[in-house]
Parts: C-alpha cells; structure tokens; sequence
C-alpha cells in the first residue's frame, strides 16, 4: 500500500471515528506531496483541524494545477467549505459561484450556495435561495427557512408555504418559526403551543411578543420567558430586545440588544440603535459612535 493509499484509508477511519490522529499522521504522510489528490487530501486534513488558511493555500496551488473541469470543481468546493469555515461568507459564494454545472458536485454545490445565501440573510441573497431550493424535486428544511425569512421581509404570503412544507416535513421547530409570521392570533397560538411542547422558551419569547401586539398584558411575560432563556445571546433574542424596547420604550432592552450585536458585529444594526439611543442620552457620544458603526458597515 503506497502513502496516497494510506491517508485515503485514514481520511475514511477519521470520518467514522473523529480520531485527529489520523489527520495528523495524513499531513506527515502527505506533505512533501505535489499531485492534485495529494494537495485536496491534504487540504481535507487542514479543514478538519481548523487550519483553514493553508487549507486554502493547498487547494489554491492544486486548482492552479488542474485543467479537468471536475476535478477543478470538487477543489473549488472544499475551498468554499474552507471559506465559509473560516467566516468568510463572500468569498465561499464567489468561489461556489465558478463551479462548472457539468460536475457531479454541482447540485451538491447549489445547495451550498443556497445556506451561504441564507446566511447573509438580505432580501437580494434569499431570493436567490429560493430560486436555486424550488428547482430540487424533493423540498428541504433550508427552502422552509428562506419562505419564512423571506415572509418576514417583503412576501408575507410565502409564510403559508413554510407552514405546509414544514408540515409536510413534520418539523414542528420550523411550523412554529413559520406560524410566527402570520398575523392570525390562532396561528400565534399553534406557535406558542408548539414551542412550549419543545421547552423553547426563546421561541415562547417571540410568540408571546407578537401576540403582546394584540394582548399587552402578555408583554411582561415574553420579557420573563426571555429571561428565563438558556442562550440570551442570539441574533433572534437580539432582534426581540429591539422589538420589545420600540413597543415599551424602556433603554435597557435597547442597550441589552447593542450589548448582543456588538458580539456580532452587526454593524448596520448598530449604526441605527446609537442613532436611537442618542435621542434618549449621550446625544453627541452615541451619534460618533452611529456614524462609526455606519463606516464600518459600508467598508465591510
């Protein structure tokens, strides 16, 4: 059995076993290596162990090399997984973008691209995962996502699909996400049951907020559900915070929602609650820091 051999049969035991031995003992195998299924191995071994950088060196230096367009795609796609590992989401996109539809990745790959779309979560993007999700014969959780984010952006009706897929799917995490779009205090309620059933109480958070608009007795107790929350630093939590300090006017949920962004690094949402918190203190202090916030969204 020659070296390429072996860290193949050790890349297949590391998917089994998660045993970074291997991975490890692929590199010393591998590193002195020029061949393209050399170089995407070794790549393969670097994502694994976080190293995304000389991942992306390794399959920059193998697509350089190859002129078989399959081939070319399959080192592309680890490079975009390589990408979006290591948090960039527009290069990952760019890169998914240049696979040829020839390849036998290139379905697999679409449906990469469409998660990456969604993750940028702007109108633009999820229409684009709705286009690329609605031509794979069989629906999936990632096109229920993009109908209820795209529900909550601009097509309010697309909310009634994510119901029936979710349905359809027996998901009942994304029914309730879906029911939340919906403006019916019936459908509220489903949500709210639902996410009781599940203990998400994060999930009762949201639904009991938006039913507050209808009933505001039920505001303070969305305010507790939150408190009692196990993960109180979401970008959902982050985006409640806002909503329930519009509709009470209290600071400390604007500032608890900056506080959450902040880890984020959600600029533009920072931009606009300085611009809001400067109408209640530190007017010139927080407008600096708006107009901060607003340069680094534009440069980003």
């Amino acid at each position: 059995m020659d070296e390429e051999e072996k860290a193949y049969k050790l890349y297949e035991d590391y998917k089994k076993t998660k045993n970074k031995k291997n991975l490890e003992e692929i590199i010393k195998l591998l590193s002195s290596k020029k061949d393209i299924n050399s170089l995407n191995l070794l790549s393969l071994a670097y994502i694994n162990l976080e190293k995304y950088d000389q991942a992306i060196e390794l399959l920059d230096e193998a697509i350089k090399k190859t002129k078989d367009e399959e081939d070319k795609s399959i080192l592309l796609f680890n490079k975009a997984l390589a990408l979006k590992s290591k948090g960039n989401l527009t290069a990952s996109y760019q890169t998914l973008k240049q696979i040829s539809p020839k390849s036998s990745i290139y379905q697999h790959s679409r449906r990469f691209l469409a998660q990456i779309c969604i993750s940028f979560g702007d109108l633009h993007y999820l229409e684009e995962a709705k286009e690329i999700l609605e031509n794979f014969e069989i629906p999936n959780e990632d096109l229920i996502i993009t109908y209820i984010l795209l529900s909550r952006l601009k097509y309010k009706e697309l909310y009634k699909k994510a119901v029936k897929l979710a349905k359809d799917l027996k998901n009942e995490k994304l029914l309730a996400e879906a029911l939340l779009s919906s403006d019916d205090e019936e459908e509220l309620q489903q949500a709210l049951q639902i996410f009781r059933k599940l203990k998400d109480t994060t999930g009762e958070a949201k639904a009991l907020y938006k039913l507050s608009l209808k009933n505001p007795s039920l505001l303070y107790e969305a305010v507790q559900k939150l408190e009692e929350s196990g993960n109180k630093e979401t970008k959902e939590t982050q985006i409640l915070l806002y909503q329930l300090y519009k509709n009470t006017g209290i600071i400390d949920f604007l500032k608890q929602s900056i506080k959450i962004a902040e880890k984020y690094e959600d600029y533009l949402f920072l931009a606009r609650s300085y611009v809001e918190l400067s109408k209640k203190e530190n007017e010139i202090e927080n407008l600096r820091k708006a107009v901060n916030y607003y340069e680094k969204y534009i440069s980003k």
